[in-house]
């Protein structure tokens, strides 16, 4: 339900020039300026109150002011130029691009693109062979001259971002056989992280939050809904659930989620997946919470179940670790009492919500740092017992719910779990107590007994609620970094 934002730095060889050249002058124009200026305006100023008009009788008043006005406004430009060459970056979201500043277009005042106004994408030559650093990526409008981005100015795993969020947002415009070919080469080049794409790192996230599974999925382009709803690509398929992005009458960006039951299943076990499948909706659709997904609308269409959710941008957070790396406690620790009022808000419905499947593959940080749960695993659950396949990821199950008896300290146990991961970035051990300290030795002793004390094999041995836990989370919180 995520995708990468892209925010392309823009490395222009003039722009980096120019920066050097203001940073060597600063003394010159960021101090010497602005001192002459006020020292020409108390001169002026001590002038005019002696009515002694040979004190600015050199060069003449209006040079006078003339070049004081300079030793100000210069400091102000370069100041200005600065602040723009360090924010130069090529930005793109579901609502449009934001294109950098460049020299070579330095008269085209508009910066923003919505996606509606862009008609054609496409790839011109600007040397002798097909280097892409030769190349320039043209953005035809509705209105204007087109836009022309020189892909030298930005590193190859930037430009495959580009390239896959055009694929997403730009649905609309006209792509030639040149952006194909651009994403190709750039793929095949040695520019990728690590030996893997970032359009292989892009899909993997959002494949990683489900397991493979055999299904005939929606093709692009159908509408369901009454007309209302536009599948626009598939984004995962696995376990009890296909998942696809959506457009909603043509605009608002959704998540469509649909009941998946495998072909060899008894036909009662098939009616009874996709009554739990019908509960789930109804039962997330009267939840109102900021860090739960919104479930819009749930539907049956030529005989499938269907259920419409809020896009929410971001990164799970398996995939924050794997691009970044371990996060530093405190951030675990914030996003730790993030997911305990989750869980605590779940928990004390009536009947109690368990989660089931509390992973760092069902939890998306947003832009804004907020942690947004996007699935439920109610449903696999049944399908597990009924199939004798399990569902799920092993190493956060509890044993309890391994044995179908699922409670609410089954979900305390996954979030140990889910910390143990983003305080290592290790899988934890499947049914077995996770001690981070072991693995990282700068994990605090009072964070590492919480995950301690959360996996433990008895239920009764963990805390009992998030209630309980969350006012530890935040005692850790406020003796070692000094927050409430």
């Amino acid at each position: 339900m995520g995708e990468l934002k892209v925010t392309a730095s823009h490395e222009s060889k003039l722009s980096k020039v120019l920066q050097t050249i203001l940073h060597v002058t600063f003394p010159i124009w960021g101090i010497m300026g602005p001192v002459a200026f006020f020292g020409m305006f108390a001169i002026g100023v001590y002038g005019l109150w002696l009515k002694q008009a040979e004190v600015l009788s050199f060069p003449g008043l209006s040079q006078y002011i003339g070049v004081m006005l300079a030793c100000l406004l210069i400091p102000i430009a370069c100041l200005v130029v600065v602040r723009g060459l360090q924010k130069n970056s090529l930005c793109l979201d579901k609502n449009g691009i934001l294109v950098p500043f460049e020299f070579e277009n330095f008269l085209r005042l508009r910066r923003y693109y919505p996606w509606g106004d862009i008609t054609k994408i496409s790839i011109a030559n600007t040397g002798r062979n097909n280097n892409w650093q030769q190349q320039n990526l043209i953005l035809y409008t509705k209105k204007g001259s087109p836009v022309s981005l020189g892909l030298s100015h930005y590193k190859p795993a930037d430009i495959e971002q580009m390239l896959v969020s055009f694929d997403m947002w730009a649905q609309s415009a006209e792509r030639d056989s040149t952006v194909s070919a651009l994403h190709h080469s750039i793929r095949s080049s040695s520019g990728t992280r690590q030996g893997i794409s970032y359009t292989d790192m892009w899909e993997d996230e959002l494949r990683r939050r489900f397991s493979p599974a055999a299904f005939m999925p929606l093709e692009p382009g159908r509408i369901l809904r009454n007309g209302s709803v536009k599948v626009v690509r598939q984004l995962a398929l696995g376990g009890l659930s296909a998942i696809y992005l959506c457009q909603l009458q043509d605009q608002k960006l959704v998540v469509l989620k649909e009941a998946v039951v495998p072909e060899d299943c008894a036909e009662n076990v098939r009616e009874k997946a996709r009554e739990l499948f019908s509960r789930e909706a109804e039962l997330l659709s009267k939840l109102s919470h900021p860090s739960i997904v919104n479930v819009l609308d749930s539907f049956v269409d030529s005989g499938r179940s269907y259920m419409l959710l809020d896009y929410v941008a971001g990164q799970d957070l398996r995939q924050y670790v794997r691009q970044n790396g371990v996060p530093g406690e405190t951030m675990v620790i914030d996003w730790s009492i993030q997911i305990a009022n989750i869980m605590k808000h779940l928990h004390e419905q009536d009947p109690a919500i368990i989660h089931r499947d509390l992973t760092p593959d069902n939890l998306v940080l947003r832009d804004d740092g907020l942690i947004v749960l996007i699935d439920f695993g109610a449903a696999n659950e049944f399908i597990s017992k009924a199939t004798g396949t399990f569902v799920g990821k092993q190493s956060f199950i509890a044993p309890e719910q391994f044995r179908g008896k699922a409670v609410v300290q089954s979900d305390i146990y996954a979030f140990g779990c889910t910390l143990f991961f983003l305080l290592t970035g290790r899988e934890p051990e499947a049914l077995a107590t996770s001690i981070p300290k072991e693995f990282n030795a700068n994990v605090s002793d009072e964070l590492n007994e919480v995950v301690v004390s959360c996996t433990q094999m008895e239920a009764a041995d963990r805390f009992q609620s998030a209630a309980q836990l969350i006012p530890v989370l935040r005692r850790i919180a406020a003796a070692a970094f000094g927050v409430a």
